[in-house]
């Protein structure tokens, strides 16, 4: 198993930008998730002193085996995902409603912090909901569900006759996957 934490210690941050490169293995970044991490990630960790705290920005690129959700293939992407947040000393004491400085802002009791759960989560914020393998993908035919580029001149005489596969996606759709 790999590591369970990757700490900085932000005491030794001061107001000019420190950079740590980090590699995060596939078993390191914990998904089990709809797609598949298939190699290391690679992390650049920012952070700097400024009024407020610190400021962090993570940001990362990770070979993913994603499913294409027009041609339903599969394929592998490097995927990159970024984000920054504000560090802060002490706990959160707001109210009901947030403020907008607290949506990017982490509380730390101490002057480390443990930036593993913050690339996994970065990671999964960021993944798309419908990836495509190309932008001119044209998916899969929705009367007989082959896949269209592997067919030039793709046609069909009698559409109503042969459209099993659209009306079984239009069933599916209208009753949302419920028997």
């Amino acid at each position: 198993m790999g590591r369970s934490e990757i700490i900085i210690l932000l005491k030794d941050i001061g107001y000019r930008p420190r950079k740590f490169k980090v590699e995060v293995t596939a078993e390191e970044m914990d998904y089990s998730g709809e797609y598949e991490v298939v190699g290391n990630a690679e992390v650049v960790i920012t952070v700097a002193r400024i009024d407020l705290g610190y400021r962090m920005e993570i940001e990362g690129k990770v070979p993913v085996k994603f499913v294409c959700s027009r041609c339903l293939d599969e394929y592998v992407e490097t995927f990159h995902f970024r984000d920054e947040n504000v560090l802060r000393r002490g706990e959160y004491v707001g109210g009901e409603a947030l403020k907008d400085e607290d949506i990017d802002s982490i509380y730390l009791e101490r002057d480390e912090i443990d930036v593993l759960p913050l690339i996994r989560e970065i990671f999964i914020a960021n993944l798309p909901i419908n990836p495509v393998c190309s932008p001119d993908c044209k998916g899969i035919c929705p009367v007989c569900g082959l896949k269209i580029e592997d067919e030039a001149n793709h046609v069909h005489e009698d559409v109503m006759g042969t459209r099993k596969l659209g009306v079984f996606l239009e069933k599916a759709l209208k009753e949302g996957g419920k028997k």
